[in-house]
């Protein structure tokens, strides 16, 4: 049985009328082969059958702490500070976890004293489809952040005494864009890296918050990018390059691809490195893809 005082780990999963999906994302969890587990629901306002739909599972493993509607950065925050757990796992509400990722990321972080988190890859369902590999090293992982997140934000696992001695919690100034910011702080305070294994299914609908705030987390995603690179001592690459990089056009395959391609050049003479080339390099070439198929 788990410790209901201080659990191995506490998986945050913050939720907002996520009726429908709720329940799988749960049940994906507590499948998970880790025997002192608790699932930390902070249901933001929720006005539909959310916690309906979890109170139906009958798990004592089920934690539920209310807010009234604040927005995901707030849920995020309360979590940080009601989390009981050595470890502290995210989890998303319309998404599924792969069982075994957290029990391998604990295994990963056990064997290294002086990490701070770690990820796995992810794989894409519904309106997209794709796996995504992110780096394995924290070298790697560094080179990453010069550009974007080295994690999928809710896959990880975090050592909860790093962040509670450090006082992280997510930023409000940094919506839709909090998980990428929150890395770029917590990389000060130790070694991050990604296991080898498709961990964690992220759903692709119209609905989610990426698709319906595209605009201000592409811009506040640029902030992140040029202020983690400023407090690492290195000039930041230019809007436009990691405009073109992350967004790439797709106005025709041939200018997708040479528009994405020269962004990419840009970026590797100023970021020299494996992970800079094998990152970009995807971009192009899913820069062809996109453009090939719109």
């Amino acid at each position: 049985m788990p410790s209901r005082r201080n659990p191995q780990v506490t998986v945050l999963m913050p939720v907002y009328n996520a009726a429908g999906y709720v329940a799988d994302a749960a049940r994906s969890i507590l499948a998970e082969p880790v025997d002192d587990l608790e699932l930390l629901v902070v249901d933001d306002g929720s006005t539909d059958e959310s916690v309906a739909e979890l109170t139906s599972l009958q798990d004592e493993r089920i934690r539920v702490v209310s807010q009234p509607n604040s927005g995901l950065v707030a849920a995020l925050n309360t979590g940080l500070g009601e989390a009981r757990g050595t470890y502290l796992a995210r989890m998303d509400a319309d998404d599924l976890s792969v069982p075994g990722r957290i029990a391998a990321q604990v295994r990963w972080l056990e064997d290294r004293p002086g990490a701070v988190a770690c990820g796995t890859d992810y794989e894409m369902f519904g309106a997209v489809t794709g796996r995504v590999r992110l780096p394995r090293t924290d070298r790697g992982c560094r080179e990453r952040l010069l550009l974007g997140s080295c994690h999928c934000g809710a896959s990880v696992v975090l050592r909860r005494t790093v962040v509670e001695t450090a006082r992280l919690r997510f930023d409000p100034d940094f919506p839709h864009a909090e998980d990428y910011e929150f890395f770029t702080r917590l990389a000060a305070y130790g070694e991050l890296g990604n296991v080898p294994m498709v961990g964690y299914r992220y759903r692709m609908h119209d609905d989610q918050v990426s698709s319906r705030h595209v605009d201000v987390q592409r811009s506040v995603h640029l902030r992140v990018a040029a202020r983690y690179a400023a407090r690492i001592g290195m000039p930041p690459l230019s809007d436009d390059v990691v405009r073109k990089i992350m967004w790439p056009e797709t106005d025709g395959v041939a200018r997708a691809t040479l528009v994405t391609a020269g962004a990419a050049a840009q970026a590797l003479r100023r970021r020299p490195g494996i992970q800079t080339a094998r990152f970009t390099g995807r971009r192009v070439v899913e820069a062809a893809l996109s453009a090939a198929k719109s």
